[in-house]
């Protein structure tokens, strides 16, 4: 018998899947709760229903990608007195349209039950306002479901954690004894990067055609980039004062969600094209 006292196969999983159990407890602790709440939106037209129609469907898909925006984050921090900047509650909200249909769903996460719920109230009213405020009377946004807040929270889980610190425990303390069981290998000797191949250079990235220089050219659908939205109201803007402040306001939105191009998707240029068209008519009609 040695002087060291080894520990038998069966004993290494049960006290690895101890440790496992205990990681699992310290990890819902330590993390910080967070409860889920939602509120849904609809979109209608003036004097009609609800219903599955396919230009609404298109314009809810634009109006989420708009709800989903700085401006609307601004006015709910201010309104609900949060202490946080509009990146860190856009990165708590999330914003869909259902497919085929005229309903938007927010959804907002928070370290409690009322304050994800207050978020989410604040959003969707915030949202419903900036909508009607351009595109009412002829299609008009409410909300559809008042926010209500889940009772379970999200974030952590007790017993998932728990269960989830048992089961890798104990399979890793099992790896632990087969690898004892196998008999020990030796090491490869690891590979050598190949050599690099003279004359071959790396590729060189692509760089976005930049637009010419001059008086402001409407660009052709799927084109349009943030930088046009900006040069087409430096031009024109000065000709409609009373709307300056909106079209500031939606042009911060487009900036949110613009790509690291400057492209803005699809959707928001159905709406740019509509809310700047006395602009691009004025602009196009000056040539």
């Amino acid at each position: 018998m040695t002087g060291r006292a080894r520990l038998s196969g069966p004993a290494v999983p049960l006290i690895a899947a101890a440790a496992g159990l205990l990681v699992g407890l310290a990890v819902t602790l330590l993390v910080d709760s967070i409860y889920r709440a939602d509120a849904s939106i609809v979109l209608v037209r003036q004097g009609q229903p609800p219903g599955s129609d396919p230009q609404l469907a298109r314009a809810a898909e634009a109006a989420a990608e708009l709800f989903d925006s700085r401006a609307v984050a601004e006015s709910a921090i201010r309104n609900v007195g949060l202490d946080e900047s509009p990146q860190e509650l856009l990165d708590r909200v999330d914003v869909e349209a259902e497919e085929g249909s005229s309903l938007v769903r927010i959804e907002v996460e928070a370290p409690s039950k009322e304050e994800a719920r207050r978020a989410a109230q604040e959003v969707a009213e915030v949202a419903t306002v900036l909508f009607n405020d351009r595109f009412a009377p002829q299609t008009e946004a409410s909300v559809w479901e008042p926010a209500s807040a889940a009772e379970e929270r999200v974030s952590p889980k007790p017993a998932r954690n728990l269960a989830l610190g048992l089961l890798i425990g104990a399979l890793l303390g099992l790896g632990v004894v087969l690898v004892g069981m196998g008999r020990p290998k030796r090491h490869a000797r690891p590979t050598p990067p190949p050599p690099p191949v003279k004359g071959v250079a790396d590729p060189e990235p692509v760089v976005e055609p930049a637009r010419a220089a001059g008086p402001f050219t409407k660009p052709r659908r799927g084109e349009w980039t943030v930088a046009d939205v900006e040069q087409l109201l430096a031009e024109q803007g000065d000709a409609f004062p009373e709307q300056r402040e909106e079209l500031e306001i939606y042009l911060d939105s487009f900036r949110s969600v613009a790509g690291p191009d400057g492209r803005l998707p699809g959707g928001v240029v159905h709406v740019l094209e509509d809310v700047f068209a006395p602009l691009i008519d004025r602009a196009t009609a000056r040539r």
